[in-house]
């Protein structure tokens, strides 16, 4: 007999999705997974400055530098996440600095640092209301391999995601 809450995680695409997220190390290879094309990041370069709070996350003072980028995440045509990236350049080698000045995804490029995750917060939109209209809501802190942190991240997936099905990796 199959338990009552797998059948009801099993019915919900967006608990299964946010499953996922908290189990994943990138959320760029989970959007991979789904797209059969290289994920484009579409770049806003707008700047807003990191909060004390994440600051505090990224363990920098006052002064360190911290980049801001607003990305929408693409397979081909179709979005799959809108997010915010505050991070640690001087963290990070010149050729990754480099592609994030571009359109290449901040999991890709960080991909050789063998990066983490440490989960702030997750919500679907049945869970919050303020979701909306995304599907899923994730606030995380990514960490290198020896787990000091490199970015914040604020992730919002689009109703799509709920449609592509999974690939194996």
């Amino acid at each position: 007999m199959i338990p009552l809450a797998l059948l009801l995680v099993q019915a919900d695409p967006a608990e299964t999705l946010r499953q996922e997220l908290v189990a994943a190390r990138s959320a760029t290879a989970v959007l991979q997974r789904r797209c059969t094309t290289p994920i484009r990041a579409e770049v806003n370069r707008a700047q807003k400055p990191a909060t004390p709070e994440q600051r505090a996350h990224l363990a920098v003072g006052p002064a360190e530098p911290v980049v801001y980028r607003s990305v929408v995440l693409r397979c081909g045509p179709v979005s799959l996440s809108v997010a915010e990236n505050w991070y640690v350049p001087a963290r990070l080698t010149p050729e990754m600095n480099a592609a994030l000045a571009g359109d290449t995804p901040f999991g890709a490029a960080i991909r050789p640092l063998a990066p983490s995750r440490r989960t702030l917060g997750i919500a679907t939109q049945r869970e919050d209301a303020s979701v909306a209209p995304y599907v899923v809501r994730q606030r995380a802190v990514v960490l290198d391999g020896q787990g000091r942190p490199l970015s914040e991240v604020v992730e919002n997936y689009t109703p799509v995601m709920l449609c592509l099905p999974v690939r194996q990796p």
